[in-house]
């Protein structure tokens, strides 16, 4: 009578090629000249993760002083993982709704932290482009975000269910001898 008996658990989980996700930066500081209330930058987007990269919709505003709202889409690429840590390198394009600079671009780079199955704390610095049809300047910004959605491996695959099972148990087969 032979026994064979094969296991496999995997450390990490299963790769999910897409999967919805939510970042929000409620904490935004602009390095501006005035009041606090001026420098305020805070955003949410919401978007669709494909493999490394994220693309979403991008809605905030500069200021809490006035009603500076903007609107932009953003793609967000994982360029590194190490454990738990990520670095993210963002391109946006959008619309300062209501400015004589309306035409907005972003380049950043994040620090992340994936500190539990679906949630990152991160660092957020970048520089916003702002062109209009007379003038033409920028703000560069630095913050903290948290990030809601599936984490990823090391290869920057998003994962899926923590802790599934792989293998085939064949327990109790016989070999036929001749």
């Amino acid at each position: 009578m032979l026994v064979f008996s094969q296991s496999v658990t995997l450390q990490d989980t299963t790769p999910s090629f897409s999967s919805f996700y939510v970042r929000a930066n409620p904490i935004g500081i602009a390095a501006d000249i005035g009041k606090f209330s001026s420098k305020l930058v805070q955003n949410v987007e919401i978007g669709k993760s494909f493999g490394p990269l994220d693309v979403g919709i991008n809605y905030g505003r500069f200021a809490i002083a006035d009603s500076t709202q903007f609107m932009q889409v953003r793609t967000t690429f994982d360029a590194s993982q190490i454990g738990i840590f990520s670095s993210e390198f963002a391109l946006g394009a959008g619309n300062v709704f209501n400015s004589s600079t309306p035409l907005m671009f972003e380049v950043s780079t994040t620090l992340m932290a994936q500190i539990s199955r679906n949630i990152g704390l991160g660092a957020i610095v970048g520089t916003y482009d702002f062109i209009g049809e007379n003038n033409q300047f920028n703000k560069t910004f630095y913050g903290l975000f948290v990030r809601y959605g599936l984490l990823r491996s090391e290869g920057g695959l998003l994962l899926g269910k923590l802790g599934k099972r792989l293998g085939k148990h064949a327990k109790g087969r016989k070999a036929k001898s001749r």
